[in-house]
């Protein structure tokens, strides 16, 4: 199916055959289609170009996008992480990767960046230590609190930061605290 040409395109054609065929001066067409002089030397210099296409618009978008990363540094990042999480007990993160980047003088974007790529390529790992939500972990007590304190008859409670956040349930599953107070009032 054709595509109809549309009425800006059939202005440009008429008012470069007007000056072409017809000898017309280009302050009489552009002035009569309201129109500027800079208007009409463009698309005359675009039909002198012998392009079969001179009237349609050209595309305003960027050949390259300035801010992208080239592909020598995305294998940067992704060959030190790949290289850190071969190495025993080192650390993967944007931070390693960025100190280890600097060694060798290379420029590195931002963090956001990092992790993007690191994403992007597979490279995050999920942390089950320190659930996304909360930042309170489910394995250890804080520095005043204690990870096994006498049981009492609810289960034993695991405290972060002098205050109770779980209760461990004889059964062996963890009940948040919360919860368990709410369980223990309706039993009186």
């Amino acid at each position: 199916m054709r595509r109809r040409l549309s009425v800006e395109e059939d202005i440009r054609k008429s008012a470069i055959t007007r000056h072409i065929v017809d000898g017309e001066s280009p302050k009489e067409i552009y002035t009569s289609l309201k129109r500027t002089k800079p208007w009409f030397f463009k698309w005359l210099k675009r039909y002198q170009t012998g392009d079969v296409n001179w009237f349609k618009d050209h595309s305003r978008a960027p050949v390259r996008r300035p801010t992208e990363m080239s592909q020598g540094e995305k294998d940067l990042i992704i060959a030190t992480r790949r290289r850190l999480e071969a190495a025993p007990y080192a650390q993967v993160g944007v931070s390693a990767i960025k100190w280890e980047i600097r060694k060798l003088s290379a420029p590195f974007p931002s963090d956001r960046t990092m992790n993007r790529i690191l994403k992007k390529e597979g490279l995050v790992k999920k942390n089950f230590i320190y659930p996304q939500g909360s930042r309170v972990p489910l394995l250890y007590g804080g520095l005043r609190g204690q990870q096994h304190p006498s049981g009492g008859p609810g289960g034993t409670q695991v405290h972060q930061g002098g205050w109770p956040v779980l209760r461990a349930q004889h059964d062996g599953s963890l009940q948040p605290w919360s919860l368990s107070r709410v369980a223990a009032d309706q039993g009186r």
